[in-house]
């Protein structure tokens, strides 16, 4: 269940949170809660807590947390990550790199 909650914050604090969101990918939203769940944490596993938070931070396999989720597929993940407000995992660093280096030897050969 997903709760609408308001915060008194600074104005300044508001603009500095939307740009770092911005700059990093993400949503305030997701800034929150997981600062939220860091401070709360007692030590339970949260990828079983949380398949959806752990999904969006690249923790948990696409396959893996459907099947937690108990979801049909991949649209409804993605469905489930736009209500909650959390962002795609983004690819660890290696696999950008690897598909960079496709493309320039794609790109010359053409």
């Amino acid at each position: 269940m997903l709760r609408n909650t308001t915060l008194n914050l600074p104005d300044d604090l508001v603009a500095r949170a939307k740009s770092y969101a911005a700059a990093h990918g993400t949503t305030m939203t997701a800034i929150v809660r997981e600062h939220l769940e860091a401070v709360t944490s007692d030590g339970t596993d949260r990828i079983t807590d949380d398949p959806l938070l752990a999904y969006s931070q690249g923790r948990l396999a696409r396959n893996e947390a459907i099947r937690l989720l108990g979801l049909r597929d991949y649209a409804e993940l993605l469905v489930a990550l736009g209500d909650a407000d959390l962002p795609l995992p983004q690819p660890p660093t290696h696999d950008v790199e690897n598909q960079a280096v496709t493309f320039a030897k794609l790109w010359k050969q053409s």
